[in-house]
Order: C-alpha cells, then structure tokens, then sequence
C-alpha cells in the first residue's frame, strides 16, 4: 500500500480540505511513531579482525536500538547503559560516524553479532506518493485509521478521531507484543 492509497482511503473515511504537504508530513511523524512503539529486531553479522577495535557499520543503526553485541560467544555490553567492570567486555557505538568500538579488541578473527531495532529510513515528499511506509506490508493499511484520527482530530471531531486513534493504536500494540515475543 503506498501513500497515495493511504490518503484516499483517509480521505473517504473523513471527508477533508487539508492540503496533501500536510497529511505527507503527519504521514513522516506516524512512519517514525509506528518504529517507536514497535519494535522489530534485527541481525547485523561482521567479521572481527584480531586487534582491531573500530567497525564500521550499515547506516541504519543506531546506538539506542542496539540491545546485543557478542563477538564470538563473548558478549559485549555498552559503556552508554551498562554498569561494567574492569574485566567485562565492553562496546561504544558513535551514531555520527556510525563505528562500533569494541574494548578490549576482538583476540582472534571472530565473528561479530549485532542485534538492533529497526527504525524508520524513508522522509515522504508531497511530490512522490508512490512509496510505502517502512514499516512491514501487513500494517501499512494501520495507517489509514492513523492518518483518519488526525485529519478528524484537524476537524474538531474528538469522537471519530478517538475512534481511529484506538484502531491504529491497538494493531500496533498487538504488533509490538508479537515482535516482542520473537515472532517475525
């Protein structure tokens, strides 16, 4: 479903002058919204190099949706969250520059595991309505009653608003838990 059909079918659900810019910029918020509430998991693997501390990797990570970093069957935990010892091994990523640091460095040519929470990649433009959001095909029509709850919430009508608001809210919330418990 792409964003034109998001907006049409909107549109029949609640009958609007709004200007189509505006529902592609509330269409942006709810894309991130939908990663913030659901979080699909994620595996980066990378090849570790003895000595080497610094990797860099795909630019879609990002250091608070990393939840696991095990080089080998070592696990890392991150300087950011974790309460480490001296002993333990430890993991800074840098979102600039999107490098993982390792501390201490890998001792042999191990494989690298990364766990982390998908997030949303794709700024919608008024001007190319033929994209999808980035989230899984199965919940793209969630964002009709999304984007209805906001263009009646634009109306002043709270009843219809609350109404979609609860739709999209509880798929996504059905969403999370089953991401939650693995399920993919």
């Amino acid at each position: 479903m792409n964003l034109s059909e998001i907006i049409s079918e909107a549109d029949m659900l609640v009958p609007n002058e709004v200007p189509i810019a505006d529902k592609v910029l509330w269409l942006n918020a709810l894309n991130q919204d939908f990663f913030n509430v659901v979080k699909i998991p994620r595996i980066l693997k990378f090849d570790c190099v003895v000595g080497q501390e610094d990797y860099v990797l795909a630019a879609d990570v990002r250091q608070k949706n990393i939840d696991l970093v095990m080089i080998g069957m070592f696990p890392y935990k991150s300087l950011d969250r974790d309460a480490i010892t001296p002993a333990q091994n430890a993991y800074a990523y840098d979102d600039t520059a999107k490098t993982l640091s390792l501390f201490p460095a890998p001792y042999g040519n191990l494989k690298g595991f990364l766990r982390y929470r998908r997030m949303a990649t794709t700024t919608f433009t008024a001007s190319a309505l033929a994209v999808s959001p980035d989230a899984p095909e199965e919940y793209h029509w969630t964002f009709i009653p999304a984007l209805a709850s906001m263009l009646a919430n634009s109306q002043d009508d709270s009843v219809k608003a609350s109404n979609y608001e609860n739709q999209y809210k509880a798929a996504w919330n059905v969403a999370a838990q089953n991401y939650q418990a693995g399920a993919s």
